[in-house]
C-alpha cells in the first residue's frame, strides 16, 4: 500500500479563524477543487494562487487527497527544490494547522541533485514516495537522460507552472501520460504566448488575497531630484528606507536587483562607498552551498541584504525580503509579478509594507507605466494580474469549444489552437445564412489537412498545405511544403461573415464566402467600413488612399499619401475630386492604443497578431462599430475626404450615365452565354455598352447592348439584390471564374454598376457619393461657342436621321464643319459602342490635342432653358473619360474601325482617316504631351439666356474634366 493511500484518513480540513490555526478559505477552495476535478477527468489541472498564499501546503496535501502512489515534484531552482523537499519530508506546516493528524511516520522524500544517466538510476527512485527535482536533472528531453520506466509516477506536481511549456519541463511532463498533473502558479501566462496546458480549476485573485491579508501592502518609492549617478541615488534611498523600517521595529531585509554579473560588482562597490549597508552578491554562478550560506547569514541578521543577479525571483520563500532596490527593472508582466510576490508575503512576524525603490522611467508593462511618479502599485498590480489571468481563463474556455473534425497530416496531429496567432486582417461580408458544416473546396494545389469548428462561436479554423516545386527543376527532392491558414467567423448578431486568409486572393475570399453562405453575399459599403474609426481619439494616419470619384478616371485614379501624420497633406479641395479608398493609422480607443486600417474592398486590419479568442473579440468589436449609426469623424483633415452616405431610395436627380464598377475595370471579367442561340463565347464584359433607358417608381432600367443582341436589367434599392431581370437572355449570361462560373446578376450585385447624376454625384448599390460643390462658381461663358444653326440649314432637333425637309442633321453639319478644319486625324464613330460621335487629333509644337465630339438634338424647335438638353449631353463626358487612356483608345478604335468597314449602314465618306493614320499621329507624339478635350454639341442651349440651373450642370461637367487633367470643355450652342 502506498504511503499517501495509507494516510488518506489522516487528512482533516480545519478552518482557520482568529482563535485557531487551520486552512484558509482559499486553501480549502483549492484542495476541494483538486479532489472534484480528478473524480471525472485526468486532464491537467491549473491552480492559480498569488505568491505567499500557501500553495505549497496545497501541493503537499493533494498527494494525500488523491492517494498517490509515487509523486514527482518539479521546481524551477535548487533553492526551491530544497525548500519543498524539507516541507514534504517534515509535513510540519500541515501538522501544525491540524490538516494532518495521527501521522506516525513521514514520507520518504528524495531530492534529486544530479542527472539521471542510467535506467538503474530511474529504478532507484522506486524506493521513495516523493521525488523533488528540477527539469535539468530528470527530463528525457535532455540528450543524455534516458526515457523513464512507464508508470514511475502517478502524480506530477509542477511548481511555478508557467515554465511548463519549456522543452525540458514539457519533456518530463509528457513522459507520464497517465499520471495526474497539477500545475501551480501565480502567473499562468507567458511573454512568448505559449500555452500553459491544463484546465483552470481554481483561481485565487490577488485582490482577494489582499483583502484576506495574505498578500501584503506594496509601495513604489520613486527616486527623484537626481544630481549625479542614478545608482548612487537609489543606493542612498535604499539605506534610508532600510534604517526607517528597522527603527520602526520591522525585521526587513534588502534585495538589490540587477541583471548582469558585471553590474553586480559595480553596485557592490557603489553601496560599499556610499552606504553602511552590509551586502553580499549571489548569482547563478555561485555554488548551491554558497547561496544557502548567504541566505542563512541574511536570516541571522549578519547581513542587511543581498545583491541579486536574476536570482530568488520565484518560488523562493523568505518573507523578510521587504525592500527592493531596482537598478534593472523587469520588462515583462509575469516576471514582474513573480518578483513583487517575493516581497508581498505576510507569513512571518514583524513585517510591514513591501517597498520598491527605482527611478521613474517610461518602461511600460502591459501598457502601464508602473515606474511613473505617483503610480499606485497596489491597484496597478492587482488590475494587471487579474485582467491577464481572466484573459487566460477565458481563452481556455473559448478554445475548449472547438472540435477537431478532420486531420490528414501527421504534422498537425497535436495541433493546439492556442499556438495560432493570425495577423489581424479580415474581409467582411454581409450574409443571410451560414452553414458551419458545409464542405469546403480550396483552390487547386491546396490540400485541406486540418479543420477545427466551434459551434458555440460559429467559427471554423482550417489549415491547408501546398507542395511547391522551384521553377528551375522538376526533381521532387527540392520540394517544400507551405502551410496556409483560413479562419471563417460568423458574427450571428449582425449577420456578418469575417474571413481571415494567409492567401489574400480576391477569388479565394469570394469562393469561401459563397461556400458557407451562398451567392447572396455582399461587401460592406465604404460608409459602414469607415465606422471602424468610431471613438478613435488623437488619430495619426501613416497611409491614406483617395479614390477618384469618377470610376472610369484614367488620370489620377488613386492618390496615396504616406508618412507621419499623412492626414495633414490633405486639402479641403481634394474632397471635390476624391472619396476615401483606404487608410491606416493609430490612435486611442477606450484609453487603449490601437492601430487600425480599412479599405473600400470591405477589408479591415490592425498591425497585430492575435490568438483565436482575441481574434473573436476583435471581430465583434468591428461588427459593433460598422453596424452603429451615424458617420465616424476623426476631427482631422481626413474628414475633408467624403465617404458614402447609405441610402434606401434612389436620389431624386436626373441620371446622366451608368458605368461599370471600378473592380470591373481593375479585373475585367470574361462572360459566356448558356443560350446557344446568342452565338458568342468568352467576350470581355467591358465590351458591352450600357445605356439608361428610364426610371420609374424607384426602378432604373439599364440596357446592355452588344452588336446583334441586347437585354434589360432593372436596378432598385428595394432589397440587397440591386439588379434583377426577367429577361431570359440576361439570365443566361455567366461570369467565367477559375473557381466556378457565377450568373451575371450575382456578379453585378457583388460589384454594382455606378449610376451618375446631373451634378456628377454617384450611386453604387446603397452607397451615395455626394459632390461637394459648395464653392463651385458658375461657368465661364467663354466655353460656350454659338453656332449659326439656322443659317447653315440645320434641323436642331435632329441629331442624325430624318431631318426636316430641306435641312441637314446636326451630325451632318458637324461633319462638314470639322472637314474644313486642318486636323491631322479625323474619324466619325457614331453608333453602338461608340467612343464619341467624332474623334479628332491636332498636332501642335509641344503637344497633341485629342478631341471627342458628342452631339445631341434640341428638345424643341427653338433653343431655350431646357435642362434635359444639358443632362443628356453632359452624360457623354463620363463615357469619354474611359478612353483617355491611349492604350485602351488604340484597342477600342481599331475594333471600331473594323466594325465600320463591315457595316452597310455607315457611309464610307464619313470615314476620314485610317487606323494607320491614327498610329502615325501617336508616333509623332512620342516626345510631345497629349491633352484631351471634350466638346459638347447641343443647339438647345442658349448662351444669351443661360439660366443658373443649366450653368451649374455644365459647370459640374467642366469641373470634372479639369480635375481629371483634361482641357476645359467647350459647348457648341445657340446664340
Amino acid at each position: 500500500m502506498s504511503y499517501f493511500l495509507n494516510y488518506y484518513d489522516a487528512v482533516r480540513y480545519p478552518y482557520e479563524t482568529d482563535e485557531k490555526k487551520g486552512l484558509r478559505e482559499s486553501q480549502l477552495g483549492a484542495i476541494h477543487a483538486i479532489a472534484s476535478h480528478f473524480t471525472n477527468s485526468n486532464y491537467p489541472a491549473i491552480i492559480t494562487m498569488p505568491t505567499g498564499s500557501g500553495k505549497t501546503a496545497i501541493l503537499i496535501l493533494s498527494a494525500f487527497v488523491l492517494m498517490a502512489k509515487r509523486v514527482l515534484v518539479l521546481t524551477p531552482s535548487r533553492l526551491v527544490r530544497s525548500q519543498i523537499k524539507e516541507e514534504f519530508e517534515e509535513l510540519q506546516t500541515l501538522l501544525d494547522i491540524g490538516a494532518l493528524t495521527n501521522i506516525t511516520e513521514k514520507p520518504k522524500v528524495y531530492e534529486l541533485k544530479n542527472k539521471i544517466l542510467t535506467e538503474e538510476a530511474w529504478r532507484g527512485l522506486e524506493n521513495f514516495d516523493v521525488v523533488v527535482a528540477i527539469p535539468m536533472s530528470i527530463s528525457p528531453a535532455i540528450d543524455d537522460i534516458p526515457t523513464p520506466p512507464d508508470g514511475m509516477f502517478d502524480l506530477i506536481l509542477i511548481d511555478e507552472a508557467h515554465h511548463s511549456p519549456a522543452t525540458t519541463w514539457n519533456g518530463i511532463i509528457e513522459a507520464f501520460p497517465q499520471a495526474k498533473k497539477i500545475l501551480f502558479t501565480a502567473t499562468p501566462f507567458r511573454r512568448d504566448k505559449k500555452e500553459v496546458k491544463g484546465k483552470f480549476i481554481y483561481n485565487y485573485a490577488i485582490s482577494d488575497a489582499y483583502k484576506d491579508g495574505v498578500f501584503g501592502r506594496i509601495k513604489y518609492i520613486p527616486v527623484e531630484n537626481i544630481e549625479g549617478s542614478e545608482d548612487i541615488a537609489i543606493a542612498k534611498k535604499a539605506e534610508e528606507v532600510f534604517i526607517e523600517d528597522k527603527n520602526a521595529g520591522f525585521e526587513h531585509c534588502l534585495m538589490v536587483r540587477t541583471d548582469r554579473n558585471k553590474r553586480a560588482k559595480e553596485l557592490e562597490q557603489i553601496y560599499a562607498e556610499n552606504t553602511s549597508l552590509r551586502l553580499k552578491i549571489i548569482n547563478s554562478d555561485h555554488s548551491y552551498s554558497h547561496v544557502k550560506s548567504v541566505i542563512k547569514k541574511l536570516n541571522n541578521g549578519e547581513l542587511d541584504g543581498i545583491i541579486c543577479v536574476n536570482m530568488l525571483g520565484e518560488g523562493f520563500n523568505f518573507p523578510k525580503l521587504k525592500i527592493a532596490a531596482i537598478h534593472s527593472p523587469h520588462k515583462s508582466l509575469e516576471v514582474t509579478l513573480q518578483f513583487i510576490g517575493r516581497f508581498a508575503r505576510t507569513n512571518a512576524p514583524n513585517l510591514g509594507t513591501a517597498k520598491f525603490i527605482a527611478t521613474p522611467s517610461e518602461i511600460e508593462i502591459e501598457r502601464e507605466k508602473i515606474f511613473e511618479e505617483g503610480a499606485v502599485w497596489e491597484e496597478i498590480i492587482m488590475n494587471l494580474s487579474e485582467s491577464r489571468i481572466d484573459e487566460e481563463i477565458e481563452n481556455k474556455q473559448t478554445l475548449s469549444t472547438f472540435d477537431c473534425v478532420l486531420n490528414r497530416d501527421d504534422e498537425t496531429n497535436d495541433l493546439s489552437l492556442s499556438s495560432l496567432v493570425p495577423f489581424a486582417h479580415v474581409r467582411i461580408y454581409s450574409v443571410d445564412t451560414f452553414d458551419i458544416h458545409a464542405d469546403i473546396n480550396l483552390p487547386n494545389g491546396l490540400l485541406l489537412v486540418n479543420k477545427h469548428i466551434s459551434r458555440e462561436y460559429s467559427m471554423i479554423v482550417i489549415i491547408a498545405k501546398e507542395i511547391l516545386n522551384p521553377k528551375w527543376t522538376k526533381l521532387n527532392m527540392f520540394q517544400k511544403i507551405q502551410y496556409e491558414l483560413f479562419i471563417i467567423y460568423f458574427q450571428e448578431q449582425h449577420k456578418l461573415l469575417f474571413i481571415n486568409s494567409t492567401r489574400k486572393n480576391e477569388d479565394i475570399y469570394e469562393s469561401i464566402a459563397e461556400q458557407f453562405s451562398g451567392t447572396n453575399i455582399r461587401k460592406l459599403s465604404l460608409g459602414k467600413i469607415n465606422r471602424v474609426l468610431s471613438n478613435l481619439k488623437n488619430p495619426e494616419f501613416f497611409n491614406i488612399g483617395m479614390r477618384n470619384s469618377i470610376q472610369t478616371s484614367n488620370t489620377e485614379s488613386y492618390r496615396i499619401i504616406s508618412g507621419s501624420n499623412a492626414q495633414k497633406a490633405i486639402r479641403k479641395t481634394d474632397g471635390r475630386i476624391f472619396h476615401r479608398g483606404h487608410c491606416f493609422g493609430k490612435g486611442t480607443d477606450n484609453n487603449e492604443e490601437v492601430t487600425v486600417g480599412y479599405s473600400s474592398g470591405s477589408k479591415v486590419w490592425s498591425n497585430s497578431y492575435l490568438t483565436i479568442p482575441q481574434f473573436i473579440k476583435w471581430c465583434n468589436n468591428i461588427a459593433n462599430k460598422v453596424t452603429s449609426k451615424g458617420p465616424a469623424f476623426t476631427n482631422s483633415p481626413l474628414d475633408y475626404i467624403p465617404v458614402s452616405e447609405e441610402v434606401n431610395t434612389v436620389p431624386n436627380k436626373f441620371i446622366i450615365s451608368v458605368d461599370w464598377n471600378n473592380e470591373t475595370y481593375q479585373k475585367p471579367p470574361i462572360i459566356s452565354s448558356k443560350n446557344k442561340d446568342i452565338g458568342f463565347e468568352c467576350i470581355q464584359l467591358l465590351d458591352i455598352e450600357l445605356q439608361v433607358k428610364g426610371k420609374n417608381e424607384g426602378k432604373i432600367e439599364i440596357v446592355f447592348k452588344y452588336y446583334n443582341f441586347e437585354f434589360s436589367i432593372y436596378f432598385s434599392l428595394d432589397d440587397d439584390k440591386f439588379f434583377k431581370s426577367e429577361d431570359s437572355l440576361a439570365k443566361s449570361i455567366f461570369i467565367n471564374r477559375k473557381y466556378g462560373d457565377i450568373p451575371l446578376l450575382d456578379y453585378l450585385n457583388a460589384n454594382p454598376l455606378v449610376i451618375y447624376f446631373s451634378d456628377f454625384s454617384s450611386l453604387i448599390g446603397h452607397e451615395y457619393y455626394k459632390k461637394n460643390y459648395d464653392d463651385l462658381i458658375l461657368i465661364d461663358e467663354d466655353i460656350l461657342e454659338p453656332i449659326e444653326w439656322e443659317e447653315n440649314g440645320v434641323d436642331i432637333e435632329c441629331e442624325i436621321d430624318n431631318p426636316s425637309h430641306g435641312k441637314i442633321s446636326i451630325q451632318e453639319f458637324l461633319n462638314k464643319y470639322l472637314s474644313g478644319k486642318e486636323y491631322d486625324f479625323l474619324y466619325y464613330d457614331h453608333g453602338t459602342g461608340e467612343i464619341a460621335d467624332f474623334i479628332a487629333a491636332k498636332e501642335h509644337d509641344k503637344r497633341i490635342v485629342l478631341q471627342f465630339y458628342h452631339c445631341k438634338g434640341s428638345g424643341g424647335e427653338k433653343s431655350g432653358d431646357r435642362v434635359n438638353d444639358v443632362y443628356e449631353v453632359c452624360g457623354q463626358v463620363i463615357k469619354s473619360s474611359m478612353w483617355t487612356d491611349l492604350k485602351k483608345l488604340k484597342r477600342k478604335l481599331k475594333a471600331r474601325m473594323i466594325t465600320h468597314e463591315n457595316s452597310s449602314d455607315n457611309p464610307n465618306n464619313y470615314i476620314r482617316d485610317s487606323y494607320d493614320k491614327f498610329l502615325e499621329v501617336l508616333a509623332s507624339g512620342e516626345t510631345k504631351m497629349f491633352e484631351f478635350e471634350i466638346i459638347l454639341v447641343q443647339p438647345g442651349v442658349t448662351k444669351s439666356r443661360l439660366s443658373e440651373k443649366i450653368s451649374s450642370v455644365i459647370a459640374a461637367a467642366d469641373d470634372f474634366c479639369v480635375n481629371q487633367g483634361y482641357l476645359p470643355i467647350r459647348v457648341f450652342c445657340s446664340k
